[in-house]
């Protein structure tokens, strides 16, 4: 899969000049009107050529659905960028639903854990390095992070509801819609490349200690890992601006992890 292609929007200009009988411009501007509403018209119709099922049986056989469902871990090391600053990261995932992130800032280690069932924090500049147990939301979003196929993969045993809702252009490259409301109440829309079928965007929707919060996550440069194709980039936006980005340099799958690892730490 290659990256977004960005080939920008297309923009109509056109000039009407003092002289210009009025129904000319009332005719110039109707045509403008029936053009969009022919695009519109023609982005429902090819959607409704494509059931939800349909988009997502291309989506798990493009990403190599099949062989990741063996997987029992995966690491992926690399770098985050946040606020100017880079700092190493490595996200650790084991089966069934267990997940640790370690992020190196200034010398210190950001850590948070779920093993399951809890979910914990160690923030060194928070005044303490003991580790913190998370919100009720705040683990929610990990567990969420912890599933190794995403939401869209057997979303109905889930429990989640999943819809297409359209399909439609994304910066120059046509995408599918799906809307996925979570068993948690958490939803997330996912946009799927309708040429290549990989995640391109998950706009998310949730909340963190009781505040509802709305992110995007670009996903590209696609490459194969383990007859997989998992993205090397990963770009988190708020409102249009960029928060953070990482860039993996590597993942590793199946490889030997102690469950210890998962679990809450004891105070120091």
């Amino acid at each position: 899969m290659s990256n977004i292609s960005n080939f920008g929007s297309f923009q109509i200009k056109y000039y009407i000049s003092n002289k210009t009988p009025k129904i000319i411009y009332v005719m110039k501007k109707l045509i403008i009107v029936l053009t969009c509403i022919a695009g519109v018209v023609s982005m429902t119709v090819q959607a409704q050529e494509m059931k939800l099922e349909d988009v997502l049986t291309k989506y798990f056989q493009a990403i190599g659905m099949d062989k990741i469902k063996e997987w029992t871990t995966v690491t992926f090391t690399g770098k985050s960028v946040a606020q100017g600053m880079e700092l190493p990261t490595t996200i650790i995932m084991k089966r069934p639903g267990k997940i640790r992130i370690e992020v190196e800032i200034q010398g210190n280690k950001m850590l948070s854990g779920f093993d399951g069932e809890h979910g914990w924090s160690v923030v060194p500049w928070s005044g303490t390095t003991d580790p913190q147990d998370m919100t009720e939301d705040e683990v929610k979003a990990l567990k969420d992070e912890a599933d190794f196929e995403g939401a869209l993969y057997n979303w109905k045993e889930k429990g989640h509801k999943a819809e297409l809702i359209d399909k439609e252009d994304m910066d120059g490259t046509p995408v599918y819609k799906i809307k996925v409301v979570k068993a948690n109440g958490n939803t997330e829309t996912n946009f799927i490349d309708a040429e290549n079928f990989v995640l391109l965007k998950t706009t998310e929707i949730m909340k963190i200690n009781g505040n509802e919060t709305e992110s995007d996550s670009y996903a590209s440069n696609y490459k194969e890992v383990n007859g997989a194709q998992l993205p090397f980039s990963v770009e988190n936006k708020i409102k249009g601006q960029t928060v953070s980005s990482m860039v993996i340099d590597k993942y590793e799958v199946n490889k030997e992890i102690d469950d210890h690892i998962f679990n809450k730490p004891a105070k120091k």
